[in-house]
C-alpha cells in the first residue's frame, strides 16, 4: 500500500488524493498543482477541466438560492473544498463540504458546532474567518472566507525555502494567527503547511480552526486522526492536546518553512513513533547554514519532546524570533494587548555578573543602613518578653486585685506617645535621656482581639479595657511598673482595714521611704474608692522628681501610674477604658467607599467585555487571601491553642471573613485597573505578567525582584539613616526610629510572621494605589510624563507632611522624596519592582532588623534579614541564567 509523501498516511490502492491530508499522489500531483495555481493576484483561478474534479458537485450547481459552486479547490480527509458563489451578497466563498457519516451522528455534529461556534469569534488577519454552517439535502458544509492564493506546502514544494526575511515575516504572522486562536479558547490540532494559506499579497492565513477537532473523533482503525507527520509525541500516543502541543506543530511547521525540508520524513507511523521517540532531529542549519541562530534556538525549544519544556503559547515563540516587537506592533495597531502578549514581550532580562554583583551590593548597602540605625535602638529592651510576662503575673497576683489571674492573654512593646509630643515641644528639659518603648501585659476572661477589623494583633488599648475580670500592667524595660490598671470582678470580697500598698513600691522597685504623701490632685478611675500619691525622686533618672498614683477597691490594689512633673502620664494606662471614637463622614466616602464602588462597576464591566485578566486577577486575589489568613494563624494563640485550634478559630472568626473581604476588593481592583495600564503602559506589567502565570525561574523575573529589593533597601535604609543623623545633628527632636509596628513584631516569632505577612499582602495595594493616581491624572492632562510627576509630588508632599511634626521640614523633604521614589521605579521599571521595593520598606517598618545574635531577640530579628537577603540571592542567581558569577576561566578569548 503507497503511503502519503507529506503525512506518511497510507492512501488505498488506485487512490488520487490522500485520505487524510489531502495531498495527491504520485500519479495525481500534474493534475492537482494544475487545479490548485501559484498566488493568483492578477485574476481568479482558471476552473481545471471536469475531469480533474472528480467532486460531488459539477461547476454551477446551486445550493438552494444562497450558493452556486464555482470550482473544486481541494479535498482532504475532513471533506471536499469548493470555492463558490455567495448570491445574496454577491463574494466569492469557500465551502467546505464535511465528510457524509458526518449529519448522521448527531453527537459528532454537535460538538462540531460547539467548535465553529467559537472559531467564528476569531477575527484576526492571519486566521481564515469561519462565517456559517450549512446544510443542502444530505450535505453539510462550513461556509468560510475565500482566501485568492496557495497554500504553504505547495509554496514550498514549488520553491523549496523562502529568503530569510520572507520566512521570518510568514513565521511572525503565523504565530499571531496561532495566538489568536488559543486566546479564544481554541487549539488547532492540525497545524500544518497545507493548512496555511499566503493570500495574495503574501501573507499567511491559518485555516481549518474547529475542524481538526472533529477529525480526531472520525480517527478511523485505530489510528490517531489529523496528521501524523505534524502532531506532537503526547498527541500520537495518548490523544491528549494541550496548547503546547500546538507549539509542537507550530515548531515542526516553522522547520520546514525555513529549510525546506520536513523533519520527519517518513513513510509509516511506526517509524514516525521511532523517530519521535529517539529524538533524533537534525539541526535546521544542517540543511539552511545560513540560518538565523535564533530562529534555530526557538524552532528546536518547540521541538522538545517533554511538552513543559517547549514554550508556553505562541507569543512566547514570537518574542524569541528576530526582527521585531510584537508588543509595539500590537500598540501601533490600536490593539490591547493580551496578557498573555505582555507576559511573553521584551528581552529575556538575564544580568551580567558584574551588574547583579553591584545590586546585591547595595541591596547589602540598605540592609546594612537599616540593621545599624534599628539595631541600636533595641540595646536597651535588656529583658525578654517570657521574663516580663512571669512578672507581669507575679505583680498582678501580689496586688489582689483577682483571687485567680483571667485565662487569656496578650503583651507587647508599644512607645510611650506623650512622652514623644513632651519632646518635640520641651527639647532640653530634664531627664529626656531615656527610651520611650515600654513593655505591657493584658489579662481578660475573653479572647484578646483588636476593635480593628483591620488589625490582627491586639494593643496596649485595643481593645479598650472595659469589662470586669480585665486587667492590664505596664513595665519600662528593665521590669519596673509604671502603669496599672484592673477591674476585678464583682466576686472578688472586700478587704477590710488598710490598703497594702507594699506591692506597689516593690512592684515600681523604688523606697516607700524616699517619698512623701502628697494631695491628689487629678480625678481617679471609676472603680477606685480609695486614692493616694507620692512624691520622690527616681535612683535611675539622676533623682528626677516624680509623683506617683495609685487607687484601691474593696481594699486591693487597682490602679497605678507615674507623673512627671514636667510632662503627662509615661505611659497610656489612664485611657485604657475610652472607647474608641469611629468616624464616617466624607474623608471614608471619598476615600474608600467611591474607589470600592467604582472598582466594582469598571472590573464587572470589563469582564463583561472580556478585556480583564479574571485569570492574573484570581491569582493576586488569592495570594492577598493566603497572606491575610497567614496574618490571623500567627496572630491567634498558635502556642497555647496548637495549629487545629488556632485553625478552627481562624475560619470560625473575623478573620476568614475579613480575608474574603479584601480578596473580594483586590480581584474587583484589579479587573478594573489592569486593562487600562495593559493599554497604556503594558511594558510595565511584562515582569508581573510572568510571575502570575508561574514563571518563577524567568530570568526578567529575577532582574526585577533584586531591582526592587535593591531599591526598597536603599529607600528604607536612607530614610532611617537621615533620621538617625539628624538626631546626632541636633536638626531633629525624635528620640527614636522605632515604630509600634516593629516593637510589636518582636514580641515572638508568631508576631514577626504576621507582620511579614502583612507586608506581604498590602504591598500589591500600595503599588496599585500608585497606578491608580497616575491613571487618573493621565486620564486628565493625557500625557504621561505629566501624571508620573504630579503622583510623584503627591506622594512626597504627603510623606513630608506626615512626617514634618516628628522630623522637622529640611528631614521630611528628603525622606519624602526618597519614599516617592517608587513611583519612578514603577513606571520605569515596572509593577514588579515596585511591589517588591514596597515590600521591602514595609519590612523595615514592620519588622526588626538586628545582627546582634547575643541579643534575646535575635531569632526574630534575623528572620526579615535573612529573608531580604534571600531575596537578593535569589533574584541575581534568576536574573544570571546560569551564567557564572566570576566568569568562565576555560573559555576561549575571541579571535580578534
Amino acid at each position: 500500500m503507497p503511503f502519503c509523501t507529506q503525512c506518511a498516511h497510507p492512501i488505498p490502492e488506485g487512490g488520487r488524493f490522500c485520505p487524510q491530508c489531502g495531498a495527491p499522489s504520485a500519479a495525481e500531483a500534474p493534475r492537482a498543482s494544475a487545479s490548485i495555481a501559484a498566488t493568483v493576484s492578477s485574476g481568479p483561478p482558471t476552473p481545471p477541466p471536469p475531469s480533474s474534479w472528480d467532486g460531488r458537485f459539477e461547476p454551477g450547481t446551486r445550493l438552494g438560492e444562497r450558493y452556486r459552486i464555482v470550482a473544486l479547490l481541494g479535498r482532504g480527509g475532513m471533506g471536499e473544498v469548493y470555492r463558490a458563489d455567495d448570491l445574496q451578497l454577491g463574494q466569492s466563498v469557500a465551502l467546505k463540504f464535511l465528510p457524509a457519516g458526518l449529519a448522521a451522528n448527531a453527537a459528532e455534529l454537535a460538538q462540531f458546532r460547539n467548535e465553529v461556534r467559537t472559531a467564528r469569534l476569531i477575527a484576526h488577519p492571519n486566521v481564515c474567518r469561519v462565517y456559517d454552517i450549512g446544510e443542502a439535502g444530505s450535505h453539510v458544509f462550513l461556509s468560510m472566507e475565500y482566501i485568492d492564493g496557495e497554500d504553504l506546502a505547495s509554496v514550498l514544494r514549488r520553491m523549496g525555502r523562502l529568503t530569510s526575511d520572507k520566512a521570518v515575516e510568514i513565521a511572525r504572522q503565523i504565530c499571531h494567527g496561532l495566538a489568536a486562536a488559543h486566546e479564544a479558547g481554541l487549539l488547532h490540532r492540525d497545524l500544518k503547511p497545507a493548512n496555511v494559506m499566503i493570500d495574495g499579497r503574501g501573507r499567511a492565513r491559518i485555516t481549518d480552526f474547529g475542524l481538526a477537532g472533529l477529525a480526531e473523533e472520525l480517527g478511523r482503525d485505530g489510528q490517531p486522526a489529523g496528521t501524523p507527520a505534524y502532531m506532537a509525541p503526547e498527541q500520537i500516543a495518548h490523544g491528549r492536546v494541550t496548547v503546547r502541543s500546538d507549539i509542537y506543530s507550530l515548531g515542526l511547521v516553522l522547520y520546514e518553512l525555513f529549510t525546506g525540508k520536513r523533519v520527519f520524513d517518513v513513510r509509516s507511523l511506526a517509524e514516525l513513533k521511532q523517530m519521535q521517540e529517539s529524538g533524533s532531529i537534525t539541526t535546521p542549519s544542517d540543511f539552511a547554514r545560513d540560518i538565523d541562530p535564533a530562529v534555530e534556538r526557538v524552532i528546536m525549544h518547540c521541538l522538545e519532546r517533554d511538552a513543559d519544556a517547549r514554550p508556553p503559547s505562541a507569543y512566547a515563540v514570537l518574542g524569541a524570533l528576530p526582527g521585531g516587537d510584537a508588543l509595539a506592533a500590537a500598540l501601533a495597531a490600536g490593539e490591547t494587548p493580551s496578557p498573555e502578549l505582555v507576559a511573553n514581550s521584551g528581552d529575556r532580562g538575564t544580568l551580567h555578573p558584574p551588574i547583579a554583583l553591584a545590586w546585591v551590593a547595595a541591596g547589602l548597602v540598605g540592609i546594612g543602613l537599616w540593621t545599624g540605625v534599628i539595631g541600636p535602638e533595641f540595646r536597651p529592651l535588656t529583658r525578654s518578653t517570657q521574663w516580663l510576662s512571669v512578672r507581669a503575673d507575679d505583680v498582678l497576683s501580689k496586688t489582689g486585685a483577682f483571687e485567680a489571674l483571667p485565662t487569656h492573654t496578650a503583651e507587647g512593646f508599644d512607645i510611650d506617645r506623650p512622652y514623644l509630643v513632651f519632646r518635640r515641644s520641651h527639647p532640653t528639659a530634664g531627664g529626656t535621656k531615656r527610651t520611650p518603648v515600654f513593655f505591657w501585659r493584658r489579662w481578660s476572661p475573653r479572647p484578646i482581639a483588636s476593635a480593628d477589623v483591620h488589625r490582627e494583633i491586639a494593643r496596649v488599648d485595643d481593645p479598650p479595657l472595659l469589662a470586669a475580670g480585665e486587667a492590664a500592667v505596664l513595665f519600662d524595660p528593665a521590669g519596673r511598673l509604671i502603669g496599672l490598671r484592673a477591674l476585678p470582678p464583682d466576686s472578688v470580697p472586700a478587704r477590710p482595714g488598710r490598703v497594702p500598698w507594699e506591692p506597689l513600691w516593690s512592684a515600681t522597685g523604688l523606697d516607700a521611704a524616699t517619698f512623701t504623701p502628697t494631695p491628689v490632685m487629678r480625678p481617679m478611675p471609676a472603680m477606685c474608692d480609695t486614692a493616694a500619691a507620692w512624691t520622690g525622686p527616681l535612683p535611675w533618672s539622676n533623682g528626677e522628681q516624680v509623683t506617683i498614683r495609685a487607687g484601691a477597691s474593696r481594699g486591693r490594689l487597682v490602679y497605678a501610674t507615674m507623673i512627671r512633673p514636667w510632662g503627662p502620664t509615661t505611659a497610656p494606662v489612664d485611657s485604657l477604658g475610652a472607647d474608641p471614637i469611629v468616624s464616617y463622614g466624607w474623608g471614608s466616602l471619598l476615600f474608600f467607599i467611591l474607589p470600592v464602588l467604582a472598582s466594582i462597576y469598571f472590573g464587572s464591566r470589563n469582564l463583561w467585555l472580556g478585556r480583564g485578566d479574571w485569570r492574573g486577577a484570581t491569582r493576586i486575589a488569592g495570594f492577598v487571601f493566603v497572606m491575610n489568613l497567614l496574618e490571623g494563624l500567627f496572630a491567634t494563640r498558635l502556642a497555647e491553642d496548637g495549629l487545629i485550634g488556632a485553625g478552627f478559630d481562624l475560619f470560625t472568626g473575623q478573620t476568614f471573613a475579613h480575608s474574603t473581604m479584601h480578596a473580594v476588593e483586590m480581584w474587583f481592583a484589579y479587573m478594573a485597573l489592569e486593562p487600562y495600564v495593559r493599554r497604556l503602559w503594558p511594558r510595565i506589567l511584562v515582569s508581573w505578567a510572568r510571575v502570575i502565570s508561574g514563571r518563577w525561574r524567568d530570568p526578567l523575573v529575577g532582574r526585577d525582584l533584586l531591582l526592587g529589593t535593591m531599591a526598597g533597601s536603599l529607600i528604607g535604609g536612607i530614610g532611617l539613616g537621615s533620621g538617625a543623623l539628624a538626631a546626632r545633628l541636633g536638626l531633629t527632636q525624635v528620640p527614636t526610629q522605632l515604630t509600634t509596628e516593629g516593637l510589636q513584631s518582636l514580641t515572638s516569632l508568631g508576631n514577626t510572621a504576621c507582620a511579614l505577612a502583612y507586608c506581604g499582602s498590602i504591598c500589591v495595594l500600595s503599588a496599585l494605589d500608585s497606578l491608580v493616581m497616575v491613571l487618573v491624572i493621565r486620564l486628565i492632562f493625557r500625557q504621561t510624563w505629566i501624571a508620573v510627576a504630579l503622583t510623584y509630588l503627591v506622594i512626597a508632599s504627603f510623606s513630608a507632611a506626615g512626617l514634618s511634626p516628628d522630623y522637622g521640614w529640611p528631614i521630611a523633604v528628603l525622606n519624602g522624596i526618597v519614599a516617592a521614589i517608587t513611583v519612578l521605579v514603577l513606571m520605569r521599571f515596572g509593577l514588579l519592582p515596585a511591589v517588591v521595593a514596597l515590600f521591602v520598606q514595609l519590612v523595615v517598618t514592620w519588622a526588626v532588623g538586628s545582627l546582634d545574635w547575643s541579643s534575646w531577640y535575635a531569632d526574630r530579628a534575623l528572620v526579615p534579614v535573612l529573608l531580604l537577603v534571600v531575596l537578593l540571592a535569589y533574584g541575581a542567581a534568576t536574573a544570571l541564567a546560569g551564567k557564572p558569577i566570576l566568569g568562565d576561566p576555560l573559555r576561549e578569548s575571541p579571535r580578534a
